[in-house]
């Protein structure tokens, strides 16, 4: 495996861990009043597009990285719903 792409596993990898603690905050406490709306739909807009630019390009990495993180920003967008007091 060239070296760009195990680069590029990894950082698709590990940019993808960066909201798992939030959801299972999230999940366990019931609670979403300090995670932002604005930031949970500017996530999944700008991971859509890396997405675009990676199927054109074939990056295969990116494509995984950037699904997985707008998925998880949609799935904390619906426990946004679900739990906000506000």
């Amino acid at each position: 495996m060239p070296l760009e792409v195990l680069f590029g596993w990894m950082a698709s990898f590990l940019c993808t861990l960066i909201l798992v603690p939030q959801i299972i905050k999230a999940f366990k406490t019931k609670q979403t009043d300090d995670v932002s709306m604005y930031m949970l739909v500017i996530s999944v807009a700008g991971n859509a597009f890396w997405v675009l630019h990676a199927s054109m390009t074939q990056n295969i990495p990116l494509i995984v990285g950037a699904s997985l993180i707008s998925l998880m920003s949609i799935v904390l967008i619906i426990f946004k719903y679900m739990y906000d007091t506000k």
